[in-house]
């Protein structure tokens, strides 16, 4: 798991320096161009040339360029799954970002006392002392016998199928079967990621998938940000 994490960790840097070095701020892009283009319409409404035509058209490239590439930004943002069925529009992805972080917002909680308490410190302290009281608690567990009046859903045959360690074509199946746009946020690798690189980077996602299926922990980057 460890060894994945960092190979994994390699050309995230790579992609990220390359990415500040060779294409910038997409949205600040976006913004530029939008103003080059009306410099560009100007000049072609003023000579009606060639020249000036080429030039309008050449920047009607770039222009798009730019709107496809924040166009994805958004949509992996907003994380909105019907966005192939709609129409190019920042400012409706703007307003969901919006949206799920204010719903993400927590501006008071209840305590212990049953009284609301506010501001992130006095939250934070109601949290921790809620889940302290919560996975500290201690029970001893005498009558063994109650545990038969638990249906059995699981059949021996369905548990055998359940705990087996999954092997190379059941991964693959998975790994293919994901969305493609899948990912484990803005800066994360996408499904496509996995799916392009598949023989690059298969042997080493079967040994992560083996290793926890055989009780192995996974570390907190593994917990916060699952690849599904």
């Amino acid at each position: 798991m460890w060894r994945l994490q960092q190979k994994l960790k390699i050309p995230s840097r790579r992609l990220t320096q390359w990415s500040k070095e060779e294409i910038g701020n997409v949205f600040d892009q976006v913004i530029d161009w939008e103003t080059n283009m009306q410099h560009h319409e100007k000049q072609d409404l003023n000579n009606n040339t060639d020249i000036y035509r080429e030039a309008l058209n050449k920047g009607h490239v770039e222009y798009v360029k730019w709107m496809g590439m924040q166009d994805a930004l958004l949509k992996q943002k907003s994380k909105d799954k019907w966005f192939e069925n709609r129409d190019s529009n920042a400012s409706y992805f703007h307003s969901l970002i919006r949206d799920r972080r204010r719903k993400l917002q927590l501006h008071r909680i209840m305590n212990h006392r049953n009284r609301w308490v506010e501001d992130d410190e006095n939250i934070g302290k109601a949290t921790i002392h809620h889940f302290q009281n919560l996975f500290n608690f201690s029970h001893q567990f005498r009558d063994q016998d109650i545990l038969n009046c638990i249906p059995q859903c699981i059949t021996e045959k369905d548990n055998i199928y359940l705990t087996t360690i999954p092997d190379m074509k059941e991964i693959t199946e998975v790994v293919f079967n994901m969305s493609a746009s899948n990912s484990t946020g803005p800066d994360g690798y996408n499904v496509t990621f996995f799916h392009k690189c598949w023989d690059i980077i298969k042997d080493d996602i079967k040994e992560f998938v083996q290793d926890f299926f055989s009780g192995k922990s996974l570390s907190l980057k593994w917990n916060l940000q699952p690849i599904c």
